[in-house]
């Protein structure tokens, strides 16, 4: 036996150097210094030293059993250490607290031994001595290592039911397999019994190795699924078993002679017990299948199944939602999603959450670096990625902490990208599992390929959206053509109203002036002519030559707002001066007509800056305009206020409406009324007279007015319920003028107020 104990001991004690090399080789690799490994494997091999009795001798100054309490305590604190720091969150205290709490063991334990005799560690029944008779290192001894093994165990457990992710709970799950491998080595180490030490020594050499596997390794392998494969091979050789033991019990018991008769006989057993086997075995599998292999995909099922489902959606939003219910169910997964992929140009792009995946993040930009590992992995590998591998593989730890965040705000699974035409253009996103399994190879090789049919799919959406929108595009235009070839068509009409219109306000003047020339030259002729006659036909033919000057000016008035070219020579000036200015020579036409003309809250308002003459033409050709349109006997109101800006960029103004109770304007002129030859109603009702009820017109006072108030950096328009010739439905015209005019404006000069 002590050749077998000794033989164990020299292997191990290689093995522990095969480590320590392999440790140094991977250094780079290792999730914690290397210093702390290359500790645990040193103590590891001291434990085995000392174990061997030729080193050991009773009379130096320490016995064997402190010597290996001493070592075990050691190899806890630093093993302990690598475990927490492995499963504790980044800048927790624990595992330094650890430390600390090892060091008062261990001082407390050596500090015991010079004040007092312990039971020797390692001999027989020591343990049950120690309790009769108990001792300070004893206690401390075993009151620490179960302290000990309940912080690393409860530690783990906490670890395991917080982690987020499928891997990172398999991964807690080893280290929790490990420690209690470590934790049952220490036992049997300090067993004193030799067969249990041996096995001792046997089970620490494997937590050594696994502490060093999990500290190389960032992805450990599945446990759960190393169990489940365990339990269902031990179930069916256990069938095996039975079956095989029947037959043989029968065999034996039936105690064949050896001929060729009982030969058959157990070639037909054999046949017998093959036939129960095989559908015994089937029935088995049936029955333990659907708990072990849960996690199992049926790739060519989900894929079938999810290219049917999209296959079916054509317009963008309905495909996004269908994508995501369908990834849902085929993949078995709590959420999914989908996110767009905009290029900048800037060296790096956009991501973005579609509408209907991640509701609490819509609309939530973030940027991917093409120089990120991430990005390098879909865009060139095209390749998928598991949220794991993104936070614990060395590959991606150049990733910006801004990336990082993102997708950890996803809470998802697994990613992959959705390449179109060779670039990338969206991420599937994916995860957790139902079951809370990981994702293995196999399902990401899945995904990434539903990730292929998304991307036909999104192009297709794409495409029909694009054909949709051009042929929205073409209506509208069409309608657009035919409402432009209407109001062209409006227009031309007007033009050629115009024509008649202007033809008869200057013949009209024309004819006065020829007539009165006529009679001049008849009564002339005849001596009958005398200064009271002379006098009432100049006065006639005056007010037929102004009539013509005020056409012609208002023509020119509108060449020059046609070619921008109307100066304005700006004063300060009040707007109850203009509404004064503009009303008083249409007094007697207002008291012809018998119409009433008030005007309210045009004192007390502040200066503007204005061209006092073309403001006042403007508002004058408002009023006239209220004038010819509103009936006999009407009304006409004024009204003036100071206008509060709705945005901070908005100048202060003052607001002016002039309402009539007129005709009132029909919708579909109320926006054609400013433009030139415009006119309301029928031209073939025209009558001569400035100021009679609709009464004539060129069509250009409002023309005028609409370009002298935009040469202020002001606004009018008009609102009325409708034109009713028989109702009178009215209008309000609304003139918003700015209190300082913008530098914008066509001037001349800013003159100084008289």
């Amino acid at each position: 036996m002590d050749t077998v104990f000794n033989a164990a001991i020299a292997t191990s004690s290689g093995l522990y150097a095969c480590l320590l090399i392999y440790v140094q080789i991977k250094r780079r690799q290792l999730r914690v210094g290397r210093i702390w490994l290359s500790a645990i494997l040193v103590f590891a091999a001291l434990i085995d030293l000392i174990l061997v009795p030729q080193f050991s001798p009773y009379d130096q100054l320490f016995t064997r059993g402190f010597g290996l309490s001493a070592l075990i305590i050691s190899t806890l604190a630093v093993y302990g250490y690598v475990v927490l720091t492995d499963i504790s969150a980044e800048g927790d205290r624990l595992p330094r607290l650890w430390l600390v709490a090892s060091a008062i063991w261990l001082i407390g334990f050596v500090a015991s031994e010079f004040t007092t005799s312990m039971t020797d560690v390692g001999e027989g029944d020591w343990v049950i001595l120690a309790i009769k008779s108990p001792t300070a290192p004893a206690w401390i001894l075993l009151v620490g290592f179960v302290l000990c093994s309940l912080i690393l165990l409860v530690t783990a457990f906490w670890a395991f039911f917080r982690a987020s992710l499928p891997e990172t709970a398999n991964r807690v799950l080893f280290w929790m397999v490990n420690c209690f491998t470590m934790l049952l080595a220490s036992l049997l180490l300090i067993s004193g019994t030799t067969i249990l030490v041996l096995l001792g020594v046997v089970t620490l050499l494997v937590a050594c190795a696994g502490a060093i596997y999990g500290s190389v390794s960032y992805q450990v392998f599945d446990i759960r699924n190393a169990t489940n494969r365990a339990i269902r091979t031990t179930l069916l050789v256990g069938l095996t078993a039975l079956i095989v033991f029947v037959a043989l019990y029968i065999t034996n018991r039936l105690n064949f002679p050896h001929n060729a008769e009982s030969n058959v006989l157990l070639a037909a057993i054999a046949i017998a017990v093959g036939s129960i086997y095989v559908p015994a075995r089937k029935l088995v599998e049936m029955l333990i299948n659907p708990i072990f292999r849960a996690n199992f995909t049926d790739a060519g099922f989900v894929t079938r199944q999810f290219s049917q489902q999209i296959s079916q959606s054509v317009e963008l939003e309905k495909l996004v939602t269908t994508v995501i219910s369908t990834l849902n169910k085929t993949m078995k997964v709590r959420k999914s999603g989908l996110l767009m992929v905009i290029d900048t140009g800037e060296g790096k792009v956009e991501v973005q959450p579609m509408q209907g995946s991640f509701p609490e993040l819509n609309n939530i930009k973030r940027v991917l670096y093409k120089k990120s590992p991430l990005y390098q992995q879909f865009a060139t590998a095209q390749a998928p990625v598991s949220q794991f591998e993104m936070e614990f593989n060395p590959k991606y730890q150049e990733m910006l902490e801004i990336e990082r965040d993102f997708f950890q705000s996803l809470h998802t699974s697994a990613y992959a990208p959705i390449i179109v035409e060779g670039e990338l253009t969206g991420i599937l996103a994916c995860g957790s599992k139902l079951n809370d399994s990981p994702f293995y190879p196999h399902d990401l090789a899945l995904l990434a390929t539903l990730a292929n049919q998304t991307g036909v799919a999104l192009r297709n959406a794409h495409l029909v959206a694009d054909l949709r929108k051009l042929n929205d595009d073409t209506a509208l235009l069409n309608s657009g053509l035919a409402s432009a070839n209407q109001q062209m068509g409006k227009l031309d009409a007007v033009k050629t109203d115009f024509v008649t219109i202007a033809s008869h306000e200057l013949r009209t003047p024309l004819a006065q002036m020829r007539g009165y020339t006529d009679i001049m030259d008849a009564l002339n002729g005849q001596g009958m002519l005398d200064i009271d006659k002379t006098s009432g036909m100049i006065d006639n033919m005056r007010k037929a030559t102004e009539r013509m000057e005020e056409l012609i000016s208002a023509m020119l008035d509108v060449s020059q707002l046609d070619v921008n070219a109307m100066d304005l020579r700006f004063a300060q000036t009040t707007i109850e001066t203009v509404v004064r200015m503009a009303v008083e020579p249409l007094t007697d036409a207002i008291k012809q007509r018998k119409l009433t003309l008030s005007a309210r809250g045009l004192k007390g308002l502040p200066v503007i800056e204005a061209d006092l003459q073309r403001l006042v033409q403007a508002f004058r050709n408002v009023v006239v305009n209220a004038i010819k349109f509103t009936p006999d006997k009407g009304r006409i109101e004024v009204t003036a206020s100071l206008h509060t800006p709705e945005t901070h960029n908005e100048p202060p103004a003052i607001m002016v409406a002039i309402t009539d109770t007129g005709v009132g304007i029909s919708p579909e002129n109320i926006d054609l009324i400013f433009q030139k030859f415009f006119r309301g109603y029928d031209p073939g009702l025209h009558s001569t007279g400035t100021y009679k009820f609709m009464g004539a017109g060129p069509g250009l006072g409002l023309t005028i007015a609409k370009g002298v108030i935009e040469g202020h950096g002001g606004k009018i328009w008009a609102e009325s319920l409708g034109h009713d010739e028989e109702n009178f439905l009215g209008s309000t015209f609304y003139i918003l003028l700015p209190l300082k005019s913008p530098e914008t404006v066509r001037r001349v000069a800013m003159e100084k107020a008289q």
